[in-house]
């Protein structure tokens, strides 16, 4: 399955966005991000959160079955999304735009609660430079030969295998640092894979370039 979220942040420029939609077999709110859905013309088929931002002439718009209130304050609006995209249908792939915005808490939060889920969905935040990937521990994708890749540890990431990157790593562990920022696609497919921890991968997007799910 397919899932678009939508965050209340930056959506992506327009073609990009519509490259995401085009794949998407539903598309959630999560909470104000509806609003950016509506913005966008686009379909609602979800709006999942505390509704603490949300208008409540949107959510009286909407069916009742499409409207999904978590009140709970110990997790982001963007976890609640996700954990109700995970429990509807298994290993959903999930793609979350309109991360970025003048909150970089909220930034770094959704980086953070997005690497709580690994184990139950595949994710990836898209913008208009970059797709982020998160996973539990391989990961696989297409790019253009010479791409920049940055591989990014939460903490410390053990037994990092790489093949199709310039820098390769054999079974290494990366820690916090600067140490896998800016690798380069020398083959496609990229093929990372680790044994223990959180990996946060970003490859930058190239001028013009859309979304393939």
């Amino acid at each position: 399955m397919h899932v678009l979220i939508m965050l209340n942040g930056l959506p992506p420029r327009r073609e990009l966005l519509e490259s995401v939609v085009a794949g998407a077999d539903v598309m959630i709110g999560a909470d104000a991000g509806a609003v950016r859905l509506r913005e966008a013309g686009l379909r609602i088929d979800y709006v999942v959160g505390d509704f603490d931002s949300v208008p409540a002439a949107l959510l009286q718009s909407l069916p009742a079955a499409s409207v999904v209130h978590d009140p709970g304050q110990d997790d982001t609006d963007l976890e609640k999304a996700i954990r109700f995209a995970a429990s509807r249908w298994r290993q959903p792939q999930v793609v979350v735009a309109g991360v970025t915005g003048d909150r970089i808490d909220h930034v770094l939060g959704n980086v953070c609660g997005a690497v709580r889920y690994t184990d139950r969905a595949s994710i990836r935040f898209v913008e208009d430079h970059s797709v982020i990937y998160f996973s539990d521990g391989q990961l696989q994708f297409e790019a253009p030969v010479g791409t920049t890749v940055s591989l990014l540890p939460l903490g410390e990431a053990e037994g990092v295998h790489t093949e199709g990157l310039k820098w390769a790593l054999q079974g290494e562990t990366l820690s916090l640092g600067t140490r896998g920022v800016s690798n380069v696609v020398e083959s496609s497919p990229v093929r990372i894979e680790w044994q223990r921890g959180h990996l946060v991968v970003v490859r930058l997007l190239a001028e013009g370039e859309l979304f393939r799910w």
